[in-house]
C-alpha cells in the first residue's frame, strides 16, 4: 500500500495536468521536496507558505509538497519552516510555473538558554499568554479555508478514509459567537467488512475545537480546571521556527484523576502568543472512556463492539498573518483496540488525522449561510470524485496512495454485496 515512489510520481503527474490551466490564469503551481542538509533525509511536516499571507501547505513523510500560488501573491515571499531547522525565505518571483525545487534546510544550532525556574514562572507565562489572546490573534471576522484527511487502517487493511475542503467563518479569537462551517467538497469510503458497526463521523464542531487557542474552555489542560490539575515547567527558551519561544512541558499532578494530559507548548517570548502544542492523554486519561478527545467525539458505533484508546497525540501549530496569529494546522496520531466477539474483531486501528489551513481571508466581513449543522456528519455530504478531485485546491500530499485506498475499500464493499445476493 505504501509506495512513496509511485505516490510522488502520481502527485507530480496530477500537477502537470493542471499547470497549463494555472499558467493561463497567472497562477503558479509548484511542487518539490524538502531535505535536511546534514544527511539528505526528507523533512516531514515542514511548513511551506506565503510569508504572513496565510496561504500554505506542509510536507508529507517523504518531504514532498505541492502549492498553488495565486496571481496576487507572485511578488511575495515563500517561507519554509520546520521544528529543529533554520527558516528559509525564497522570493516567489524566482519560481516558475510547474517548477519542482529541491529545498535544503539547515539544522538549527540555537541552544537552550540557561533558565532560572524560579524566575520563569510557567503558570504566569501561560496566564499572560491567555490574557493576550485578544491582541495577539486575529480578533475580527475572517475565513479559514481548510483541508482535512482522516485515514483509519489495520496493518495493510484500509478501514476508512475521508477528505474534505471547507471554509470556517471565525468571528474573532476573542468573540464568543460560534464558528460557521461551509463545505466545499468531500469524499469518504468505509470498509463495511472490517469496520462494520463503526464509523468516524467528522463533525464541524470537532474541527472547530481542534483550534486550542480559540476554544480554551474545551482544552483539558488550559481551561480553568485543567490549569489546576497539571504541573507546568519552563525548560528553556528555544529557537522555534525563527521565534524565540518559551518551551513549557506539562503533566498531570499526582492524584489529579482522569482526563489529564502530558505534553509541551511553545509561547513566543516577545508577544506571549501560543505558537505550538504537542500533547496527548496521560496514562490515566487513556484509561478513561469518557476523556472526550477528538477521536472519541467523532466515533460512532452500534452493537457490542468494544473500543479502547491505546495512543493519543495531537500537534497544533499557529502562523502569523500580517502581524496577528491564527491557526496553521493540526496533526493527530491515535490507536484504538477494537474488539467484537460477534463480528470476530480483535485488532488495532490506527487513526491518522491532518487538518491544514490553506488560506486565510481577513477581508471578508459578511458571514455565510451554513447548510451543515455543528453536529452533522460531514461524510453524509460526500461529492463524486476521481483522481483529479483536488486539482483546484491546496491540500496536503498524502503519505500513501489515496486513490488506491479508495479503490480497495470500494472493491471490499462490492464483494460483500455480491456475496449477500
Amino acid at each position: 500500500m505504501y509506495n512513496p515512489v509511485f505516490r510522488a510520481f502520481f502527485s507530480l503527474l496530477l500537477l502537470l495536468l493542471v499547470n497549463q490551466v494555472h499558467a493561463q490564469q497567472g497562477i503558479i503551481s509548484i511542487s518539490g521536496k524538502i531535505i535536511a542538509s546534514d544527511d539528505g533525509r526528507p523533512v516531514h511536516q515542514a511548513g511551506v507558505s506565503i510569508n504572513r499571507k496565510g496561504i500554505g501547505t506542509a510536507t508529507n513523510a517523504a518531504g514532498m509538497f505541492a502549492l498553488i500560488i495565486p496571481a496576487a501573491n507572485l511578488a511575495d515571499t515563500l517561507k519554509i519552516s520546520c521544528i529543529g531547522f533554520k527558516t528559509k525565505l525564497l522570493p516567489i518571483t524566482g519560481l516558475k510555473n510547474g517548477e519542482q525545487p529541491n529545498i535544503v534546510l539547515e539544522k538549527s544550532t540555537t541552544e537552550l538558554k540557561e533558565v532560572t525556574i524560579t524566575y520563569y514562572n510557567a503558570l504566569k507565562i501561560i496566564q499572560k499568554a491567555i490574557d493576550r489572546i485578544p491582541e495577539n490573534y486575529i480578533n475580527h471576522p475572517h475565513i479559514l479555508r481548510g483541508f482535512y484527511r482522516m485515514y483509519t487502517y489495520n496493518d495493510n487493511t484500509p478501514l476508512q478514509l475521508s477528505e474534505a475542503v471547507f471554509d470556517v467563518y471565525n468571528f474573532g479569537y476573542a468573540d464568543a459567537h460560534a464558528d460557521l462551517f461551509r463545505l466545499i467538497k468531500a469524499r469518504n469510503e468505509k470498509n463495511d467488512r472490517d469496520f462494520n458497526s463503526l464509523e468516524f463521523a467528522q463533525k464541524p464542531n470537532n474541527i472547530f475545537e481542534e483550534d486550542v487557542v480559540n476554544h480554551l474552555h474545551t482544552c483539558g489542560f488550559l481551561n480553568e480546571d485543567g490549569l489546576t490539575k497539571h504541573q507546568f515547567e519552563v525548560t528553556g527558551i528555544v529557537d522555534f521556527k525563527g521565534y524565540q519561544a518559551y518551551e513549557i512541558v506539562f503533566k498531570e499532578k499526582p492524584e489529579s484523576g482522569e482526563k489529564t494530559y502530558r505534553g509541551r507548548m511553545y509561547i513566543d517570548s516577545k508577544t506571549y502568543a501560543f505558537i505550538y502544542f504537542d500533547f496527548g492523554l496521560s496514562p490515566s486519561g487513556l484509561n478513561d472512556p469518557g476523556s472526550g478527545n477528538s477521536v472519541e467525539r467523532s466515533l460512532m458505533r452500534t452493537g457490542n463492539v468494544g473500543i479502547g484508546l491505546i495512543l493519543n497525540n495531537s500537534k497544533v501549530s499557529y502562523q502569523e498573518v500580517g502581524n496577528k496569529w491564527v491557526l496553521s494546522g493540526v496533526e493527530g496520531d491515535n490507536s484504538l483496540a477494537v474488539k467484537d466477539p460477534v463480528l470476530k474483531y480483535d485488532y488495532t486501528a490506527h487513526v491518522k488525522f491532518n487538518y491544514q489551513i490553506t488560506a486565510v481571508d481577513t477581508t471578508q466581513k459578511e458571514s455565510f449561510n451554513s447548510k451543515i449543522g455543528r453536529n452533522d456528519n460531514i461524510n453524509a455530504y460526500k461529492s463524486n470524485g476521481d483522481e483529479k478531485f483536488w486539482k483546484d485546491y491546496n491540500i496536503l500530499l498524502s503519505d500513501y496512495d489515496i486513490e488506491d485506498i479508495f479503490k480497495q475499500v470500494k472493491a471490499i464493499n462490492k464483494a460483500i454485496k455480491k456475496k449477500d445476493k
